[in-house]
């Protein structure tokens, strides 16, 4: 299921996706948070961030591909 024409036709003049600002910063520091906890030996930390990380990098993905599939809608979609 994809958006609305209006934002399909606005999504597809983008070059790229700018994604908000804190769902990178959010990946970022879960992913550092989860190496850190690994070296530090708490096990259980890291595998709560490592979850956390994964969750930022599924939504990332995930905004990524309605964004891709909507360029290759007609303007009219």
């Amino acid at each position: 299921m994809l958006p609305s024409p209006e934002t399909c036709a606005r999504w597809k003049q983008r070059k790229f996706v700018r994604q908000p600002h804190r769902m990178v910063i959010g990946l970022l520091v879960c992913f550092v948070a989860a190496i850190y906890a690994l070296f530090s030996g708490e096990i259980e930390a890291a595998k709560l961030f490592g979850i956390l990380t994964l969750i930022f990098l599924f939504f990332y993905a995930l905004a990524n591909y309605i964004v891709w599939k909507a360029s290759q809608i007609e303007t009219d979609c």
